[in-house]
């Protein structure tokens, strides 16, 4: 990592190089936009969709990473370092190193950081060896203690509060370790739990009644509006809700915890009022509410909608149109919380369910298809199609 005290400046600057900024940024430079800078310290990217299939057996690690440079646009300025504030007023960015990188505009691609504060002993949990999550860099892990399951074994899986990433995606260790389980036949013998510290699961009634049938046709038994209480070596979590408590021993825990934006963004005034330190954006033009010159898309902004990689596709298309249209003075677009839900319910079959943010179900199937059936033509796209797609196309902002 540079140390340095320099200021430079840049036309934009992006913080993040996950989905959100790579893409963004992308798509800012075959709009014309040529003076763009990257701020992400990680020198490995991963497409994260594709840690469910690890941890179900189905890819490897190695199908779900690349270089950061090699998914960096050529042309962009790629600051391998962190941000550690954001001055909006000074529109300036000062990073770990001491850089401190100016901007006409800032975009922020920052993600999620668990949350340990609302979950005690996370660090210690999960290096335990019953205890994993493949949205805690386990998924190899996961995979390890799907296969490795004895029979007349104890699994409880959790869903946090939101925000998380792709609420739906929470759901695909559960259901890729049940199929795992059908096919060598242990599944009838085995006690499963689904912990869930929400309602719902989706807060979509169609789709969250086809997902309970499914559940309830494995034997999992689901407990909602619960929250999890971890012992860190006692192979045991306590799940409490408003009106129980009850201890779950088990032999293996995938534990998704809940999560937050990173603290810098608090810390420079860009929470506004908005709950777990998530940007404070118009969830519609994606534009801060207090700083017009900041924007923010994914998983760490208030897009007042389940966060996806199908929704973001959409963000980074509003994002950039929007960026440009302000500086032109022209009419800025709407985003209206298009998102997706690829939700495995089999070994080789996928809900690709698609809403807005009330709900609605906003499928792009023709409308005499069943947008909720699971089908394994989706499954297909989402385990195979779609990486090559974020590789080749997404990353490089054409799609």
């Amino acid at each position: 990592m540079t140390t340095s005290s320099e200021t430079r400046r840049f036309d934009v600057v992006v913080v993040g190089g996950g989905n959100a900024g790579i893409s963004a940024a992308a798509r800012l430079i075959r709009r014309g936009v040529s003076d763009v800078a990257i701020i992400e310290p990680q020198a490995v990217h991963t497409y994260r969709p594709l840690l469910s299939y690890v941890g179900g057996g189905q890819a490897t690690l190695r199908d779900a990473e690349r270089t950061q440079r090699s998914v960096t646009p050529e042309s962009a300025t790629w600051l391998r370092d962190s941000v550690t504030s954001v001055d909006a007023v000074r529109r300036t960015v000062r990073c770990a190193s001491g850089i401190v990188a100016g901007y006409r505009d800032l975009v922020l691609g920052v993600g999620l950081v668990p949350d340990s504060d609302a979950m005690p002993g996370i660090g210690e949990a999960i290096d335990d060896p019953s205890v994993t999550s493949n949205y805690l860099d386990r998924a190899e892990k996961t995979w390890e203690l799907v296969s490795s399951m004895p029979r007349g074994g104890r699994a409880v899986f959790t869903v946090p509060r939101s925000p998380v990433s792709c609420t739906g995606t929470t759901l695909k260790p559960l259901f890729l370790a049940a199929a795992h389980w059908e096919r060598t036949g242990i599944l009838p013998t085995l006690d499963i739990t689904l912990v869930v510290d929400r309602p719902a699961l989706l807060g979509v009634d169609n789709l969250d009644a086809r997902l309970f049938a499914r559940l309830d046709e494995l034997g999992i038994r689901v407990l909602l509006d619960t929250g999890v209480q971890l012992h860190p070596g006692g192979r045991r979590v306590t799940a409490t809700s408003a009106h129980h408590t009850e201890e779950l021993e088990f032999d293996m825990l995938h534990v998704v915890p809940p999560f937050r934006g990173p603290s810098m963004i608090e810390e420079s005034g860009l929470a506004g009022d908005q709950e777990h330190g998530l940007i404070d954006i118009d969830p519609h033009t994606l534009r801060h509410r207090t700083h017009p010159e900041v924007w923010a898309i994914g998983d760490g902004a208030a897009i007042a909608t389940d966060p996806s990689g199908g929704g973001l596709r959409r963000q980074v298309e509003i994002l950039t149109d929007n960026v440009l249209a302000a500086r032109d003075g022209g009419t800025m677009r709407d985003y209206d919380g298009y998102t997706v839900a690829p939700i495995t319910t089999a070994s080789h079959r996928l809900i690709a369910a698609e809403f807005d943010r009330d709900g609605n179900v906003a499928s792009s199937l023709p409308s005499f298809v069943d947008p909720l059936k699971p089908r394994r033509s989706a499954w297909a796209f989402d385990r195979y199609v779609l990486p090559r797609l974020y590789w080749n196309l997404i990353l490089r902002g054409r799609v």
